[in-house]
């Protein structure tokens, strides 16, 4: 009679142990995995931030001067030509934004008027370490600066900040990670990166209907608790939430005299960070 080969074949108990050990080895490889991935995506940050940081030193070398600010971001509108990527591109954002899906779009006005596109993952230090005041009229609530603006613009195009003014370019501020807001409105929903450096509770805004959100929910920071900052002498730094939103640690870094102007903050109730 012909021997015939007999295979062994596993038994539920053994696949069982097999699925668990499976199981084991992704739950220890996935974090190491997720942090890899965190720290690459904030090195490509970084680089993005740090050619900016080179249109910027350009700009100011040809200048004298900062970009300016505005809602409608002017300041990447200046430096889009000193940068050999197209600010839509990108390559030119924080791969870690949450925001709109993590795609950025900078779309200006029409020529005769309408709305523009004001998420951005990176934001910039205009207004510096000044904060607001609400005033209510009838059913709006308008919001107005508690006294001048003191980072490297303002609201409008006829602030000019020159070079000489920032006392401490190596401390001071000037483009960073955005803080993705949630703030729903009647035509859009989700989170938006504001495109002004703040760190209070309530996003300055005029003409806000009473009832609309003031401290809108805020997604956490994209980079091991942190943001990538950009300073004005153009290097790059993780600058921790607890720290860069909290002003009695580094209000003086916002502001281009470098002193912390406590008469200028919003209330404490308004601070991102309270300790």
């Amino acid at each position: 009679m012909q021997a015939m080969n007999h295979r062994r074949a596993f038994t539920l108990v053994e696949l069982v142990v097999v699925v668990a050990i499976l199981g084991i080895l992704a739950a220890l490889l996935l974090p190491a995995l997720s942090r890899a991935k965190g720290q690459g995506q904030s090195v490509a940050c970084k680089n993005h931030l740090g050619q900016i940081g080179r249109a910027m030193t350009m700009y100011v070398s040809d200048y004298n001067i900062y970009p300016s600010a505005g809602l409608e971001m002017r300041w990447a509108e200046q430096l889009a030509p000193y940068n050999p990527l197209p600010w839509t591109n990108l390559t030119w954002h924080c791969p870690a934004y949450l925001a709109e899906g993590g795609v950025v779009e900078w779309r200006l006005p029409p020529r005769y008027g309408g709305s523009y596109k004001l998420g951005t993952s990176y934001s910039y230090n205009g207004l510096g370490m000044v904060g607001s005041t609400f005033v209510t009229s009838g059913s709006i609530r308008d919001g107005f600066l508690r006294g001048p603006s003191l980072g490297l613009g303002d609201f409008t195009v006829r602030v000019a900040i020159h070079d000489q003014q920032v006392l401490a370019p190596s401390q001071m501020y000037a483009v960073g990670d955005a803080r993705p807001r949630w703030q729903p409105n009647a035509n859009d929903k989700g989170y938006f990166g504001w495109p002004m450096m703040q760190p209070w509770n309530t996003l300055f805004a005029f003409g806000m209907p009473l009832g609309a959100p003031n401290g809108a929910a805020e997604a956490s920071p994209p980079h091991s608790q942190g943001y990538n900052l950009l300073f004005a002498d153009s290097h790059v730094a993780l600058v921790k939430r607890k720290d860069y939103l909290y002003p009695p640690r580094t209000a003086q870094d916002w502001n281009r005299d470098n002193q912390p102007h406590p008469e200028l903050w919003s209330a404490s109730s308004e601070w991102a960070v309270q300790n």
